[in-house]
């Protein structure tokens, strides 16, 4: 007898405790991480007056074989300082002189300053005005007015900005300032090292121009 009063009431106290309602929860409540705010770095550019090279490569025999040389002396003026590339470099002038230009051939570097450099008007110096500058601080266009053989033209180029390195890309054409003859001139004087496997003798109008420096990068 006592063992089914024992039974009966661990039922009694099961079906209870299954049975209730009123359980009370608590509700869980998660936080969430509070983003640190990242200090933002803002950095001036600016260009000092010594510190641009400019080197060319030219094109020859039928296979357009690239020739390159570099000009040694160069002037860069009215560069301007801020914190965009555009600010450093519109308005930008550059002059060079064309007698220090050196491809690394004693015997080819006196018949390009000679025939062809000695040919064109005003041949001593090459003259250019960066115009116009878009894109940012990594990449972009530029437009700028070059002046060769008393002609002044407009051309086209690209820049790209890595670190602090800057490089400017043109692809010009001798032709646009008139200087055909002066082409002419000096692929008739190095007519044999302009020979491809053809046979032919060929010195193309077309050359890239890359204008290189280091800026000066102010961060903080």
């Amino acid at each position: 007898m006592k063992t089914r009063n024992i039974f009966g009431t661990l039922a009694i106290v099961i079906l209870a405790a299954g049975c209730g309602g009123n359980t009370e929860q608590k509700e869980v409540v998660s936080e969430e991480p509070v983003a640190k705010e990242e200090a933002i770095e803002t950095c001036t550019y600016s260009l000092g007056p010594d510190t641009a090279e400019v080197m060319w490569i030219a094109y020859k025999y039928t296979e357009r074989v690239g020739v390159k040389g570099r000009f040694e002396e160069v002037n860069v003026a009215n560069s301007g300082t801020g914190s965009s590339i555009s600010d450093v470099l519109k308005g930008t002038t550059i002059e060079i002189n064309t007698e220090s230009s050196n491809s690394g051939d004693p015997t080819r570097d006196p018949k390009i300053k000679e025939t062809f450099f000695g040919s064109l008007e005003n041949g001593q110096e090459i003259t250019g005005e960066l115009t116009s500058v878009s894109g940012d601080n990594v990449s972009g266009q530029v437009e700028a007015n070059i002046t060769m053989n008393g002609l002044t033209k407009p051309v086209s180029g690209e820049y790209s900005l890595k670190d602090s390195d800057l490089e400017i890309k043109f692809q010009l054409s001798v032709e646009t300032w008139s200087a055909s003859e002066a082409l002419h001139a000096i692929n008739k004087v190095c007519e044999d090292l302009h020979k491809g496997a053809d046979g032919k003798s060929i010195l193309w109008p077309d050359v890239t121009v890359y204008v290189n420096t280091t800026l000066t990068k102010d961060c903080n």
